[in-house]
């Protein structure tokens, strides 16, 4: 069962990606209102996540999962023994840092957007996608390494009994 500070982690995640998809889709002219709105609501949901991120203990789903010495080792030694499931189970490096990226980029777009000029503001967006889209592929695998894992290894083949064939 989840608790409750991971459900509410969910619902903001599900807000901040909703958020993401109007601002990117809402691009045009024509709805140049509900982009503002939704790139408002980006600064607001990423500022709301890092004032409860300070108040949070690091055990919390909450806290910002800075990569540590011991996340940064146990990344390295999956790697380097080419151990996918492992590489890809809880909170790993590449999780971690492609989500503190699409944190930052969002933001970024969001606020570039009332810079002079729109190349920047594209931009920033557009790196922004590629982040949110290599995120999502990242959890995705994530989530069928787990599977994977959780899979019980095959029993092996049964070994035929000396004699003579059942069909004779």
């Amino acid at each position: 069962m989840r608790s409750a500070s991971f459900n509410l982690l969910l619902f903001w995640h599900g807000l901040f990606a909703g958020a993401y998809i109007v601002a990117f889709a809402s691009g045009d002219d024509d709805f140049m209102g509900m982009h503002i709105a939704a790139g408002w609501m980006l600064i607001g949901l990423g500022f709301i996540r890092l004032l409860v991120a300070v108040f949070m203990p690091e055990t919390s789903p909450w806290s910002l999962p800075w990569p540590n010495p011991a996340l940064i080792k146990a990344f390295r030694r999956h790697w380097e023994a080419l151990d996918a499931v492992a590489l890809f189970q809880g909170r790993n490096l590449m999780i971690v840092m492609s989500g503190l990226v699409v944190l930052t980029v969002s933001v970024l777009a969001s606020f570039s957007g009332y810079l002079p000029g729109d190349d920047l503001h594209e931009g920033i967006a557009n790196f922004s996608l590629m982040a949110v889209l290599a995120h999502g592929a990242l959890i995705l695998i994530s989530q069928g390494m787990k599977k994977l894992k959780a899979t019980p290894p095959s029993e092996p083949p049964a070994k035929p009994k000396p004699g003579r064939p059942k069909f004779l």
